[in-house]
Parts: C-alpha cells; sequence; structure tokens
C-alpha cells in the first residue's frame, strides 16, 4: 500500500510539473515583439498661408532609457541653462546650439535598438522591439542652412504585441518636455 502511495504521489508529482511547463511554455509563447510607426511633420506658414508639411530622409533611432542617458544629459543642460531667470538670452541661445550640435554628433554612435528613414511621407516604422520597455525615440537631420533638426518623443512601457503610432512635429522644441505620447 505504501508503495502504492508513493507511486501515486510522484506520478501525480510529475503530471504537475509538466502541466507547469506546458503553461509556462504557453505563456512564454504568447509574448510577441512590439512595434512603433509614426509620422513627423513641420508647421510651416508660406506666403501667408500655414500648412503641414512631412519631414522626409529624418534618421529616427529608437534607443532604451538607459542607452539615451548620454543624450537626455544634453537635453537637461540647455533646459536648466533656459530656465535661469537672469540668464544671458544670447549665451544661454549659444549654449543650447552647442548642446544641440554634440545631440546631433552623438545620436548616430548611441547603442540603437532600431533605426528607420522617414519616407516622402514623413513616415516611419520601427519593428521587433522588446515588450515590457519604455523607448525613447529621436529623429535627426541636418538642415541645410540650419541648425539640426532633433525630433524628440518617449514611448510608454510597450505591451506585447502592442504597435503604437506617434504624431511628431519639428516645431517642438528638442528640449521641451519629454511627454509621453
Amino acid at each position: 500500500m505504501r508503495k502504492l502511495l508513493l507511486c501515486l504521489s510522484g506520478l501525480a508529482l510529475l503530471g504537475g510539473a509538466a502541466l507547469y511547463a506546458g503553461q509556462a511554455k504557453r505563456v512564454a509563447g504568447e509574448v510577441s515583439p512590439a512595434s512603433v510607426q509614426g509620422r513627423v511633420t513641420v508647421f510651416e506658414t508660406i506666403n501667408r498661408t500655414p500648412t503641414t508639411n512631412p519631414v522626409r530622409d529624418l534618421r529616427v533611432y529608437i534607443f532604451t532609457l538607459e542607452a539615451s542617458k548620454p543624450f537626455e544629459e544634453l537635453q537637461l543642460k540647455c533646459r536648466r541653462a533656459t530656465a535661469q531667470p537672469k540668464a544671458d538670452p544670447v549665451r544661454t541661445y549659444q549654449l543650447c546650439e552647442t548642446a544641440l550640435a554634440e545631440a546631433y554628433a552623438l545620436v548616430p554612435s548611441l547603442p540603437a535598438t532600431a533605426t528607420a528613414r522617414t519616407d516622402r511621407a514623413g513616415s516611419f516604422h520601427l519593428d521587433d522591439l522588446a515588450p515590457d520597455r519604455q523607448y525613447h525615440l529621436v529623429g535627426i537631420k541636418r538642415d541645410e542652412g540650419g541648425s539640426p533638426i532633433v525630433v524628440v518623443a518617449k514611448t510608454p512601457r510597450l505591451r506585447s504585441g502592442q504597435k503604437l503610432t506617434l504624431e511628431l512635429s519639428e516645431n517642438e522644441p528638442w528640449t521641451g518636455p519629454l511627454i509621453m505620447r
């Protein structure tokens, strides 16, 4: 009787382990990559007519928050300078322009999770992102005759299989508040 009870207990234990392994495999199989897509535009007034145009050929990078720390430090440098109530506006402008140039040079050297380039409509698509993470999106492009274009956004924590859509504007300052969209 004791042997029979021991045998049945062992079988129940093995059956429970197999059931747990099957459940774990099913749950793990349901995790799928997330994606971020969107469009980047610029609002302009041409001949007194307001218009929204796509930003073409903008290089879009997506970083984990840890990887984008050096970029965020440059943003904070400019934010702190503009927050000073008695700051010299010329000096502040120069500091922010220098930080912007440094950010433009820095971004391609950071370890990106994925990259894309905006098409003729200003659209981009970034696939195969690990779910359950928050990301920092940075778009850069050298503007002819002016400062570089730097477009910034942070994502909320992406869920498994989520397809997040962002509408970004070149008109928003790169040092502005990092609002989750």
